[in-house]
């Protein structure tokens, strides 16, 4: 119940300009086809994300709305944030 309640208030949140949301997901631990992964190849998973909401783009230099290339619903990988999990 309180995730869906923090689900919805987090969609509530609308980006501005060309920012994206997005909601981080743990990896998979088992293939569509039943094969079990090991620990070793999901302990440290890549920066992978859902986008939850976009907004409407940047304006360019013409003053001319540039929309953003993605869209609510597709799967992202993170760019690095310059630190290091110890």
């Amino acid at each position: 119940m309180a995730a869906q309640a923090t689900f919805k208030s987090i969609k509530a949140v609308v980006p501005l300009l060309d920012r994206v949301l997005v909601q981080r997901f743990k990896p998979e631990t088992k293939t569509a086809a039943g094969i079990f992964l090991p620990t070793s190849a999901t302990s440290t998973p890549l920066p992978e994300a859902t986008v939850i909401a976009v907004g409407p783009g940047a304006p360019n230099k013409d003053g001319k709305i540039v929309p953003t290339q993605v869209k609510a619903g597709d799967k992202v990988l993170l760019p690095g944030m310059g630190w290091k999990l110890y």
